[in-house]
């Protein structure tokens, strides 16, 4: 007891920040959900309850470093657990500038809306454009930031295969990185309003997945149906070589503004806007292969939304988002090739009632698909409006 009362005592560990967050969700009506499943035989049914959400974040921080992890569980497609993001990095402070670098797997810092937490966002889920654009919002890569004062600079390198790649599944296919970052700049107006707007630009690589090569098949036509093999009836497909795979550009540009008040009855509100040009980036929604296509896909995304609190205890949200993933888009009608307008619109509003750590939404979509078709096969626009309901806890 004397050796161990004389040894001079070791500090204690920083201890691990835990937090999280769980998002239960009730669909009772859905306009485009059927009772059926596709080629793949996977439910089309969209009017069930499911866990969207069961996040779990741990946060150390230590002297001049971080480390971060955030795990994701869900019922959307399945049963699934996962990682969601994890960070390593460096963060150093002066009385004005705050600045930091990090490795792993992070938010693309594009826009406003694609690095924005989901456990505070006001409309349950991001808008087409994101979705499509930066599906699943996390992708891998080193980022650096810097702010001082009002102004905030973020540049990242990634690997350009978010987490939602469609394709890809958040695998980079490529050994080029793509480059992303956002400058913005705040500052308080009168009557403490607070005004926020920022640019955005990322530029990258994408691929062209390439083809094994096919051998010759032997395809039978029973011309005559009588059960029998006829030479005649013998047709010889022939097979194709290989193709390799093919690199292409693809690039984006963005803007953001926002505006917050304080209403001394009511209490906080912001207006947003947000757009995106892009081109050859979707990677989400209808997938942007421009080796196929033989020319560039030019996409559009805009958004407005609009927050207001009604009480302590209640607040509504509006916002109205479309999106055009080829802004080029032609179709052959008979033998006239005449232009679409793949123009995808979204009107959500949503009411939420909070008290203390929990989250009740009610959100109507009043949504419309241009992909839809008619009872002749020409373009049509599908509605595909819903109602849906969340329960959110945080801890």
């Amino acid at each position: 007891m004397a050796g161990v009362s004389g040894a001079a005592a070791e500090p204690l560990p920083d201890a691990v920040a835990w937090s999280g967050y769980v998002q239960a969700e009730l669909v009772p009506w859905d306009q485009g959900s059927v009772d059926e499943v596709d080629a793949d035989g996977q439910a089309l049914n969209q009017t069930r309850a499911l866990i969207r959400r069961a996040r779990l974040h741990a946060e150390l921080e230590r002297e001049s470093y971080f480390g971060s992890l955030e795990l994701d569980g869900n019922t959307v497609d399945g049963a699934t657990a996962r990682l969601i993001g994890a960070k390593v990095g460096a963060r150093w402070r002066t009385a004005e500038v705050e600045a930091s670098i990090g490795l792993g797997l992070f938010k693309i810092p594009f826009g406003r809306e694609v690095p924005s937490s989901e456990q505070t966002r006001e409309v349950l889920e991001p808008s087409t454009a994101s979705r499509a654009l930066f599906p699943g919002n996390y992708d891998a890569g080193a980022v650096a930031s810097a702010r001082w004062r009002g102004v905030e600079v973020t540049v990242a390198l990634t690997n350009g295969a978010p987490s939602g790649d469609a394709q890809f599944r958040g695998r980079d296919p490529s050994s080029s990185w793509d480059v992303v970052g956002r400058a913005g700049a705040r500052g308080t107006l009168r009557h403490g309003s607070v005004l926020s707007g920022g640019l955005s630009a990322l530029t990258g690589t994408g691929l062209h997945a390439g083809t094994p090569a096919i051998k010759d098949t032997i395809e039978w036509l029973d011309a005559n149906e009588n059960g029998l093999v006829d030479a005649t009836e013998l047709l010889v497909v022939p097979g194709a070589p290989a193709t390799p795979s093919q690199s292409f550009a693809r690039s984006a540009i963005g803007a953001d503004v926002a505006l917050t008040w304080c209403l001394q009855k009511l209490g906080g509100g912001a207006v947003s806007a947000e757009v995106a040009l892009a081109t050859n980036l979707d990677r989400g929604l209808e997938y942007a292969d421009p080796i196929v296509a033989d020319r560039d896909f030019r996409e559009l995304g805009a958004q407005v939304q609009v927050v207001q609190s009604l009480t302590r205890h209640a607040r509504v949200a509006a916002r109205y988002d479309l999106y055009r993933p080829d802004r080029d888009a032609r179709e052959s009608q008979g033998a006239t090739v005449v232009p679409t307008d793949p123009l995808y619109r979204t009107l959500a509003v949503a009411l939420e009632g909070r008290h203390g750590d929990a989250r009740v939404l009610v959100e109507y979509d009043h949504e419309r698909n241009p992909r839809g078709r008619d009872l002749d096969g020409a373009p049509t626009t599908r509605a595909a409006d819903r109602v849906t309901i969340r329960a959110q806890v945080s801890f």
